[in-house]
């Protein structure tokens, strides 16, 4: 006879990223990419003496792109009849990488109105996010906490989080998540997610060549305005983001 293989807990972290693939695929998600070029951002930021992350940049591009499109801060509320729910801020939940308990997890930042934020605010936050032990954030705390309930508990949480309270979605979940696994020269194709919209994007190459890809709730808006959300992604990375990259090492005038 075979050898008998081994049962392996499932950890916290896994039961979070089941809870969010489950509650995803009960929405209509569909993806829009785009082809963009970045190299003179590519270029500012390369030269630039603090470090800036890619993340921090399409998060804040983001931020920016819900304040010109409000169907970014929408989302579709199905109680206690069918509606939608807008935001006031861009609340961005940011995809993390980081070891928890020794082993590679993903978790997730928030972070408020990223589009008013200086871009080294960003990094910093995210850093925090990846960084600080769990037991000093109280997001992370929150989510292994809820992560180790029992199955129909959590259900009632993310229920109510999810499809009661337009306010409370928002609030816990955020209104935009970004998402990336370039650093592996990867892409995502299929990506899922329980929120209004996700971005993601792919490696960004020597010339600033780099695909970027929003995965949307088609009930709330259509593909054209995605496509036009993509391309002011863009032109924001090209031009105010682009400013703030050069103009963050010049020294202040009193």
């Amino acid at each position: 006879m075979g050898q008998k293989g081994t049962i392996i807990p499932v950890h916290w972290t896994r039961t979070l990223i089941s809870d969010i693939v489950y509650y995803a695929n009960k929405i209509p998600l569909c993806t829009i990419e785009k082809q963009i070029n970045i190299e003179a951002v590519q270029i500012a930021k390369s030269i630039s003496q603090k470090r800036i992350g890619w993340t921090s940049i399409f998060t804040k591009a983001m931020g920016l792109a819900s304040i010109e499109f409000d169907e970014l801060r929408q989302s579709w509320m199905p109680f206690p009849y069918a509606h939608l729910y807008q935001h006031p801020i861009p609340i961005a939940s940011v995809a993390i990488n980081r070891i928890v308990d020794t082993s590679d997890a993903v978790i997730f930042g928030m972070v408020q109105k990223p589009e008013e934020k200086p871009l080294t605010e960003i990094t910093e936050a995210l850093h925090y996010f990846k960084e600080s032990p769990i037991d000093t954030v109280a997001l992370l705390k929150r989510m292994r906490r809820t992560s180790k309930f029992p199955r129909p508990i959590r259900a009632l949480i993310w229920n109510y989080g999810l499809y009661l309270s337009g306010y409370c979605k928002a609030k816990n979940f955020g209104t935009f998540s970004v998402s990336s696994v370039s650093q592996s020269n990867a892409n995502t194709i299929n990506l899922l997610t329980p929120l209004t919209s996700a971005l993601n994007y792919g490696p960004i190459s020597t010339t600033g060549d780099c695909t970027i890809r929003l995965t949307f709730d088609h009930r709330v808006m259509d593909g054209l305005t995605v496509a036009k959300v993509l391309s002011f992604i863009e032109e924001s990375i090209n031009s105010s983001i682009w400013e703030e990259l050069k103009m963050q090492d010049y020294p202040k005038v009193a």
